[in-house]
């Protein structure tokens, strides 16, 4: 029995002899960028304008260059406009754009959002919207809004609805 100790005893002397590690460091270096925050300038509401009476089920779209289409374009009579927003922000951050929210009104419901930001071709901002669009140019980058709607009811003359949506822009 003395023999078994003396060994556990030697064992564990040999490792304090020989310098094992029983711990282990390491040194980080954390990075953080100051980004100016996101904003819109001059916001206006995109404006489907005025469009004939009719039946439920029609598709009428605002385009972000305010031209109109859907299946019952011919049923626009006037007044149509897109929305021109401009982001402000960093200018050394890519950014995202999506529009969400979309709450029916008056016998309307949103399907999609058309935009447009900056250079790049339009597209839509529903669903997966513009990820990793480019930075904001110093003093801002226009992003172009039309509409995209469904009617869910029939409209008579002197019928309004205002359907909204957000938009949200976050740095990638």
């Amino acid at each position: 029995m003395n023999t078994v100790i003396r060994l556990g005893y030697t064992i564990f002397a040999g490792l304090i002899l020989t310098g094992m590690a029983c711990a282990a460091t390491q040194s980080f270096t954390t990075s953080i960028h100051f980004l100016e925050p996101l904003s819109f300038n001059a916001a206006v509401n995109p404006d489907l304008g005025a469009w004939s009476t009719g039946p439920s089920g029609r598709d009428l779209v605002l385009n972000t260059d305010s031209s109109v289409g859907g299946t019952n374009a011919a049923d626009y009579i006037g007044g149509a406009a897109a929305s021109t927003v401009t982001v402000v922000g960093s200018a050394f951050n890519a950014i995202d754009i999506v529009a969400n929210n979309f709450v029916a009104n008056g016998g309307v419901s949103i399907n999609n959002v058309p935009c447009k930001y900056g250079a790049a071709a339009a597209t839509t901002c529903g669903g997966g919207g513009i990820p990793a669009a480019a930075a904001p140019t110093t003093g801002g980058t226009a992003l172009l809004l039309g509409v995209d709607v469904v009617t869910t009811s029939a409209h008579v003359d002197g019928d309004t609805a205002a359907p909204t949506f957000d938009i949200v822009v976050s740095y990638n």
